[in-house]
């Protein structure tokens, strides 16, 4: 198994951090880091009205959207899973990226799962046709025949995220998680970009939780420069 480097995510997280703090100040209405904050980024015509501007709800709104996401996130309670095969066409195809959620999984015939099966590498995403007690039957909608895996409900990892009937899909963004197999074993599809991509996500399950408590921090040190 490789070894991850964790001073990249290090790295990434004081500048996360910093960039919280910054904020911090920001509300505080702390006089010369606003400024150099106007002067910075806006023309110097409007600088004057917009740091007068009380923009305090909006940009707590979006503080809380942020957690909201990094909790989702950070504790894997919305995940992706990247299609290696056409079997669910026309819903999507191999070199999709499907979102998928893990605090509902209770399978009801209709959703699309995700889950291991017996003697299968990578995890599939089929849909639920049949229930009978503890055994869950699923099939690709492209496929002829049914699975024959033998699913069981604590197989199951995650329900694919529906929005009016149809699961929420990024076309073409699963393919860079997509593995190619050949007579040396296993190769990365996208090579260097693939390493990078999953040693990204690998620094964000490691330091997710960091990065939920510094946004926690910022949103508790945002309402207290609120009420000043």
């Amino acid at each position: 198994m490789k070894e991850v480097d964790y001073m990249v995510p290090l790295i990434i997280s004081g500048i996360f951090s910093m960039l919280l703090l910054g904020f911090y100040y920001y509300k505080s209405e702390n006089s010369v880091v606003m400024h150099f904050i106007s002067s910075w980024y806006m023309k110097t015509r409007y600088s004057r009205a917009i740091i007068q501007k009380d923009t305090r709800k909006e940009e707590g709104i979006m503080l809380i959207v942020l957690v909201i996401l990094i909790l989702a996130f950070g504790l894997k309670f919305i995940v992706f899973t990247a299609v290696i095969s056409d079997s669910m066409k026309p819903e999507f195809q191999r070199g999709d990226l499907v979102f998928t959620q893990t605090i509902s999984k209770d399978p009801q015939v209709g959703d699309i799962i995700t889950f291991n099966a017996f003697g299968v590498q990578n995890t599939v995403t089929h849909r639920v046709i049949g229930i009978q007690n503890d055994i869950v039957t699923t099939k690709g909608d492209n496929n002829p025949l049914a699975d024959d895996y033998g699913t069981t409900k604590k197989d199951i990892i995650s329900k694919a995220i529906v929005i009016e009937g149809h699961p929420v899909v990024l076309k073409g963004m699963g393919s860079y998680f997509i593995l190619d197999f050949s007579k040396e074993g296993k190769l990365y599809k996208y090579g260097d970009q693939f390493e990078f991509l999953q040693n990204f996500f690998i620094m964000i399950r490691t330091w997710g939780y960091v990065i939920t408590i510094i946004a926690f921090s910022a949103l508790i040190m945002t309402m207290m420069g609120n009420k000043r």
